[in-house]
């Protein structure tokens, strides 16, 4: 257990101790440890550890030896025949077979030395090699660690370091977890932000008005689920940046106990490669997370406060023609009821003939006499009610 995370150590070595190794032996050991996990996979990351000591008789560098080793490793070319032919007896077990075949399975094909060195030093007075593949938004995180030693008793004293050298990368990877999860988080802050948008911009391009209220209700109701997803996730992103904070403080202070360690040993030793991710992670992935976290508030704000303006838009328009509806219930409502009174037996065709003479002959069409009068009886009327309705209004503003 490391702190609030699990951890597995994994340790596989060849049998023979005592005979020079090919580089491929690497990629045996590794198909080994992948054919044991059967497809489990660490969810925070995983660091690849090799380790070994050249013979006194090697003439080539440590680096060219380091380079062998990540090749074959990565890529494992020709895995499957070179396991059942030239490197293995003929007799080789079940085993052995399914190792093969999952080697082929698991061992990534891109392998590129210039590309994924990012750094090197040295411990115990041999190399140490760093190299790395990132992707965060694929989450692929691929870091494997080199050493290589010119003596055994070197490689003995490292091996005392394997379990700061766990909490180390377990603390990095942690780091590069929590980034990648802020990648995933805001990609979907700016789904939801895209959503709210272009809701937002319909309803404004068809005035509202446009819409049924049923329409209206269900593009609001849409904005708001948006909204509270995004409003869910915004603190989301501020954690990931106190996990990078934190793990990033506790990787700089495990690297001080190797470096403390090292020299307790007696190790001339140099590994300030180690700190440029302790850089790295300052200058770009705190940064980077800390400056969305920002923005992505603002943007929320900027929702916020157009879906107020809206509602009031909305509110608005409808308050709009509730007072048109009220408008047409007054001019109605008062031509009816003055045209009531002044004609309760239903004789408004004589009245109207009384004061237009060239009107008296067509009282005696019924159509005219039952609708056409009282309905023109009734606007006459209704519009002097509003008239006086206004300037009584304006009086009492005045």
């Amino acid at each position: 257990r490391l702190n609030d995370t699990y951890g597995l150590q994994i340790d596989c070595s060849i049998n023979n101790q005592t005979d020079p190794q090919t580089p491929d032996c690497f990629a045996r050991l590794r198909a080994e440890i992948e054919w044991r996990l059967q497809g489990e996979r660490a969810i925070l990351g995983q660091t690849w550890m090799l380790s070994g000591c050249l013979p006194k008789t090697s003439s080539k560098s440590y680096e060219y030896i380091a380079q062998s080793c990540y090749h074959v490793f990565q890529t494992a070319a020709n895995w499957s025949q070179d396991l059942q032919g030239v490197s293995t007896p003929e007799s080789s077990t079940k085993q052995e077979k399914d190792i093969a075949k999952s080697g082929d399975k698991v061992f990534d094909k891109g392998a590129n030395w210039s590309q994924d060195l990012q750094g090197k030093g040295s411990l115990f007075g041999g190399e140490v090699f760093e190299l790395w593949r990132y992707q965060p938004l694929n989450q692929v995180n691929c870091h494997v660690i080199i050493m290589l030693f010119s003596d055994q008793e070197s490689m003995e004293k490292a091996a005392e370091l394997y379990t700061d050298w766990m909490g180390l990368f377990s603390y990095r990877n942690k780091i590069l977890w929590a980034y990648s999860q802020s990648r995933l988080i805001k990609k979907s802050l700016v789904n939801f932000y895209k959503q709210v948008e272009a809701n937002q911009r319909l309803i404004a391009d068809q005035n509202a008005s446009g819409f049924r209220d049923e329409t209206l209700a269900a593009k609001l109701d849409d904005i708001q689920k948006y909204l509270g997803n995004y409003t869910l996730d915004l603190p989301k992103l501020n954690f990931q940046n106190q996990i990078i904070e934190i793990n990033l403080f506790n990787y700089q202070t495990r690297l001080e106990i190797i470096n403390q360690k090292c020299k307790k040993l007696g190790a001339d030793n140099n590994l300030e490669f180690l700190e440029t991710f302790s850089k790295e992670v300052k200058e770009n992935y705190l940064l980077q997370v800390t400056k969305d976290y920002d923005i992505m508030e603002v943007a929320l704000r900027l929702l916020e406060t157009r879906l107020n303006a809206i509602r009031s838009q909305i509110e608005l328009e409808k308050a709009e023609r509730d007072r048109n509806f009220q408008t047409l219930v007054t001019v109605v409502g008062a031509g009816t009821a003055v045209t009531a009174l002044m004609d309760f037996d239903g004789k408004q065709c004589e009245a109207v003939s009384m004061l237009i003479p060239p009107f008296k002959n067509s009282c005696k069409n019924p159509w005219i006499n039952s609708v056409i009068v009282p309905v023109g009886l009734i606007l006459i009327f209704g519009v002097i009610a509003l008239c006086l309705k206004k300037i009584l209004s304006g009086i009492r503003l005045g």
